[in-house]
């Protein structure tokens, strides 16, 4: 198993919630780290509760926020702390784990860290090798540093909302409910959380590391061919980009086709092949193409036929959750030499790892962490 886990050895403190940041932490933690996720019973991770709203007061609530199928499947592999960090002490504490970690992730609103008296420079007073990821919405310096970000906003304010429309006739259509700046933001988390990491080993000295989820998303989501062409212009390269090969045709029974026509079929017959094709069922649409001298593929639009399970053998992880019983969770979509990122551990329930972090990593005697550990009791 060690040779799935390339970054086992490195521990990390998860201050995140919802998507984004937790997304961030189950990469790494995928890969290997020891992913500590900081929670308390009065500030717990939304997504705990998310999908099972309505379940609210059907179940006692310590079982219920166990029970969201998405925070089981963006937390896996990791450890549950609670700790409380408005309160002196349990900083004291948090600070005493920054010390024995190499990296702090967290994807609240800039600043939120200073107000709670361990922003970065108090860390590095505690470890100065320590690398703190912020994945903020909008960034410190941003004109909206102040505002609450969320994935709707963020995908709109950046553009990326604008590019989603209808194939057909290019109208708007906008994004569902998941929208993609969360998943954006942590790949490029991911990518500058390991470089940072190893920088900083090297070093011996860490780093505050700030990352923008709306320049994120406006970076994928920017349509850049013009000013490619024009710096291709000014280096004296051809700025001409290549045309299309490949044509999409609609069929009569409602499917689409991915026409391939260069070097087969002669450009100024393809509006009459598309006249032809629009007006049979999709089996006889490849037929005729094929007949002309072309090749073509159905386009696959139902997630019945392309989904979750469908693409590759193992892409959904059977998982037996201590609360909700059997489910199925996505899988990491890497493989090192030849073997999926393994599953080590299902979502941590709340404060389950306290035993470990506050008893074995901080020295905590059991009665101190074990008092607050119901949360009907006083530490709720």
């Amino acid at each position: 198993m060690n040779g799935q886990l390339p970054l086992r050895g490195i521990r990390v403190l998860e201050l995140c919630w919802v998507w984004s940041g937790p997304l961030l932490g189950q990469l790494l933690a995928d890969l290997g780290a020891e992913v500590i996720k900081v929670e308390w019973y009065k500030r717990f991770d939304l997504y705990r509760t998310r999908g099972v709203e309505r379940l609210a007061g059907k179940y006692p609530e310590e079982m219920r926020r166990e029970m969201s199928q998405s925070f089981h499947g963006l937390n896996r592999n990791k450890i549950g702390v609670t700790l409380d960090l408005k309160d002196a002490d349990h900083r004291e504490g948090f600070l005493e784990l920054v010390a024995q970690s190499d990296m702090v992730i967290e994807n609240f609103t800039a600043g939120t860290l200073d107000r709670l008296n361990i922003g970065y420079d108090v860390m590095a007073q505690a470890n100065k090798a320590i690398v703190l990821l912020s994945l903020a919405g909008f960034g410190a310096t941003s004109r909206l540093a102040d505002m609450r970000a969320y994935g709707l906003a963020l995908s709109s304010l950046s553009g990326l909302e604008a590019t989603i429309v209808d194939p057909r006739d290019g109208s708007f259509l906008g994004s569902p409910t998941f929208v993609s700046s969360d998943p954006n933001a942590a790949t490029y988390g991911l990518i500058t959380a390991i470089a940072s990491v190893l920088d900083a080993r090297q070093k011996g000295e860490g780093a505050h590391v700030e990352i923008s989820q709306l320049e994120a998303a406006g970076h994928v989501g920017a349509d850049d061919d013009a000013a490619l062409a024009e710096t291709a212009r000014l280096l004296g390269f051809d700025a001409e980009l290549p045309p299309a090969t490949t044509t999409i045709f609609p069929t009569h029974d409602g499917q689409h086709i991915c026409v391939d026509w260069e070097g087969r079929i002669p450009a100024a017959t393809l509006p009459e092949l598309e006249r032809i094709v629009a007006a049979l069922p999709l089996s006889d649409a490849l037929a005729r193409v094929t007949e002309a001298g072309g090749r073509a593929v159905k386009i696959l639009e139902e997630a019945a036929e392309f989904g979750a399970g469908a693409s590759n053998e193992g892409t959904l992880i059977p998982t037996i959750h201590p609360v909700s019983g059997p489910e199925n969770i996505v899988a990491a979509p890497w493989w090192l030499d030849g073997v999926r990122a393994p599953l080590r551990k299902t979502a941590p329930t709340l404060g389950e790892g306290n035993a470990y972090v506050l008893g074995r990593l901080l020295n905590w005697p059991h009665e101190r962490y074990e008092a607050m550990s119901d949360p009907r009791g006083g530490g709720a």
